[in-house]
This record gives structure tokens, sequence and C-alpha cells, in this order.
């Protein structure tokens, strides 16, 4: 038997008073009951009982070893507890990265959702650009990642939102360029553009080469890391940008930014969310299932 069997024994010996009483409670026999008390005061050195013809009282020594297997117990008990929650999604930490416009402007919103039905769960959020997301992801950094550039390999993927890149000036550019300027007056301005790891910078050049134009047209005068640097460019007249429909909602209302209309370069994409099987604890896949109904719904 266990260390931790001869605990239990001395916690029934201390609950009934003696050792037959311990034996008959625990089924075993009393020889076993005293062996497993005798280990224990050998173990620690000390007579944990005193003996009398009534049963068993414990000596100083016994009540300090039953206080702290009362401490013992409880956080045992405590450890079952939280086993339990995360065994049926009650609790745990979702870590999930994503690049920058579902970071910044989808998940949010969408953890709201969710925690509305599990409000016992955190979340932990790591966003970058999409080839550093995926690179987290493949470190496994986090079991979930969302990103928008369909990702390569084995893992499931789930097809998410839809999204569209648009060009974006300052009020007092667009009114120079009138209504759908020709494109090449448009690459005649300076750009702001996201770093080259960029999801939505690949797109761009992407789409630019499936109509035979060279991306280096783009005259790029200025990089940048995330979207709210890139809009702050843009607001003061650096130049032009492609940016996601996702992230100007608020600046198109303010009347901060325009989009420019480029009659036949659309650039339409979609996020996508990847996971690493199995998901645990239950939490992550609670939130993997929550995601297939995002993906459900949007097509």
């Amino acid at each position: 038997m266990s260390y931790w069997q001869s605990i239990a024994i001395f916690g029934a010996v201390v609950e009934e008073g003696s050792f037959s009483g311990a034996a008959k409670k625990l089924e075993l026999t009393q020889p076993t009951v005293s062996f497993h008390i005798d280990n224990l005061e050998k173990d620690f050195g000390c007579q944990l009982f005193q003996r009398t013809a009534r049963g068993v009282t414990l000596t100083v020594y016994g009540e300090i070893l039953l206080h702290h297997t009362g401490k013992i117990n409880a956080q045992l008990l405590e450890a079952h507890n939280q086993i339990k929650a995360m065994l049926e999604g009650a609790a745990g930490k979702i870590c999930l990265g994503a690049s920058t416009i579902p970071a910044e402007y989808i998940i949010p919103q969408l953890i709201a959702a969710f925690l509305r039905t599990q409000p016992g769960l955190q979340f932990s959020l790591h966003s970058g650009d999409s080839q550093t997301v995926l690179a987290g992801f493949d470190s496994g950094n986090y079991p979930i990642a969302i990103v928008g550039t369909r990702p390569g390999g084995e893992h499931p993927v789930l097809e998410l939102w839809h999204d569209e890149l648009v060009l974006i000036a300052s009020p007092a550019i667009c009114a120079r360029l009138g209504t759908a300027p020709p494109l090449t007056e448009l690459f005649s301005y300076p750009f702001i553009a996201r770093v080259v790891s960029s999801g939505s910078l690949r797109t761009v050049h992407a789409a630019l080469e499936s109509r035979g134009i060279s991306p280096d047209q783009m005259r790029i005068i200025l990089e940048v890391d995330g979207n709210e640097a890139l809009k702050s460019a843009v607001i003061s007249q650096l130049g032009l940008a492609f940016i996601s429909k996702w992230a100007i909602q608020q600046e198109l209302q303010a009347g901060t930014l325009q989009t420019i209309a480029t009659p036949g370069l659309t650039i339409p994409r979609r996020f996508y969310a990847v996971c690493r099987q199995p998901l645990v604890p239950t939490c992550f896949q609670l939130f993997w299932d929550f995601l297939a109904d995002q993906a459900a719904k949007n097509g």
C-alpha cells in the first residue's frame, strides 16, 4: 500500500477511535491497520496514538499530523473540483492566436457572445501578422489560430468571415481623385502598407498580379505593423492604403476616411481558423465548436 493509503487509514482511526473500528470501516483486517500506523510512527519517529483499553487517542504529535492531513484533504478536494470543472468545460483559459483584423475588430465581440453561455472561462488573445501567428501556432504557443490566409498542413481548418480589402484615402485626397479614378492615376500616389509578413499585403499583391499589375507599381513610403498606424497615416494625407472593411467602420461614419472605387480590382478574402487536435481541456473544444457554428452561418 502507498503512503497516501497510510494517511487515509490514520484518518479512519481518528474518526472511529480504534483500530478495529477503522478496519471495519475500510474493510481491512486489524493487523493491516496496525501495520500502516506502525509504519507512520516509524517514519515520523514518534508515537501518534495513545493506546488504551477503550481505544486510541491522539498524542500531541498525532494532533499535528491530523491538522496537516486536513489541509491536504482540502487541497485534494479542490483539485478534484477544478479538474471536474475543466472536464465539463466550466473552467479553463482559452489561448488564441489571431491576425490583427480579427483580433482587433471581430474576436472581442465573438468572445463576449461565447462568454454569455460559458461565463466561467477566461481567454488569452495573442495578435500579430498572419505569418507570425501561424509560426506561433506551429510552435505550440496556442492550439487555435485565426488568420487571413488559408493555413497549410493537415490540421482541421474552418472558413470563417468574409472580408474585402478596399482602397482608402483622406477626404482631401479623395476630392482630388474624384469618382472611380483610373488605376494609373492611383499608382501615382504614395502608399502606406502593412509589413511584408502581413496576410493583407500578400492578398493585395496576389490580386494585383492576377490582373497583370506588378506590385512594384505601388510606391510604398511607409510600412507599419498595425492597422491603427496605417489609418492614422492615411488620415494625415501621407498616401493611399489597402485595408480591411472591418477596420474602417468608425472612420467611414465619422468621415475621416473614404473609400476609393477601383473598378475591375476587387480584393475579397476570408478568415480561417485552424486547430491542433486533440483540443484539451474541454473549453478549447467548446470554443472550436462555437467557431464551427460561425463558419456555418457565414457559408
